[in-house]
């Protein structure tokens, strides 16, 4: 009978891989959103949000996709046939766009304009669907069950699993409270939609990264300390 999942000791190069690719993925964030504030360049957010928002969402994608082919050199995917993994990265980017329509209608059930700024709309949606589903894409792939074991039944190995467990929620979480500054009367150029939620997602992402780094961190000593004795 196998170890509860949480319980498994994840191997060396495991460990040092995902808190690596957490800190690349929190600098890489931090580097695109927050050092270009407001300066009016094609990376500020704040003046040029669709632009800078492509930049983020297609460094979000390039670097979760490399992740995932790391991890998967060490799974079944990698041996299985060329035609088979073609498939699999054509449904898995009909799962992104699926993911990045369902934000966008429920952004609009929330309070997200209907006939205007559509555009803004469908960028916050493809911005939440990178950092909520489609590193579970890369590193759970299509397989319902492992959808059903991550989230539903809180079997996330320790790793990358447990890393797109916690942040997918927490950039969901990030994201919705990144709307509480739009109706304050502030007046500032910032409180437009989606900014505010945009940034909410990014930094509920980076939370995510963090708190699943020392999660690691803890649990990872933990076990050798345990196996050791």
């Amino acid at each position: 009978m196998s170890a509860p999942m949480n319980t498994r000791l994840p191997s060396k190069d495991v460990y040092y891989f995902t808190i690596r690719s957490n800190i690349y993925l929190i600098v890489l964030i931090a580097v695109l959103t927050f050092l270009p504030w407001n300066t009016e360049t094609i990376l500020d957010i704040v003046s040029q949000t669709l632009r800078s928002s492509e930049i983020i969402i297609a460094s979000i994608l390039t670097s979760n996709l490399l992740i995932g082919v790391h991890v998967s050199q060490k799974s079944n995917f990698i041996k299985k046939s060329l035609s088979y993994r073609i498939r699999a990265i054509l449904k898995g980017a009909c799962y992104y766009m699926l993911a990045t329509c369902f934000f966008h209608v429920i952004a609009v059930l929330y309070g997200a304009p209907f006939f205007e700024n559509i555009s803004q709309t469908f960028h916050f949606g493809a911005l939440l669907a990178s950092t909520a589903v489609f590193p579970g894409l890369c590193i759970l792939g299509l397989n319902v069950s492992n959808w059903i074991r991550v989230f539903s039944q809180n079997g996330a190995d320790l790793g990358p699993e447990s890393v797109i467990q916690v942040s997918a929620v927490s950039s969901i979480v990030g994201a919705w409270v990144g709307a509480f500054p739009i109706p304050l009367d502030w007046d500032r150029d910032w409180q437009e939609w989606p900014i505010t939620c945009m940034v909410g997602n990014l930094l509920g992402y980076m939370t995510g990264l963090v708190i699943s780094a020392i999660h690691l961190c803890v649990r990872y000593n933990q076990l050798r300390k345990h196996k050791v004795t």
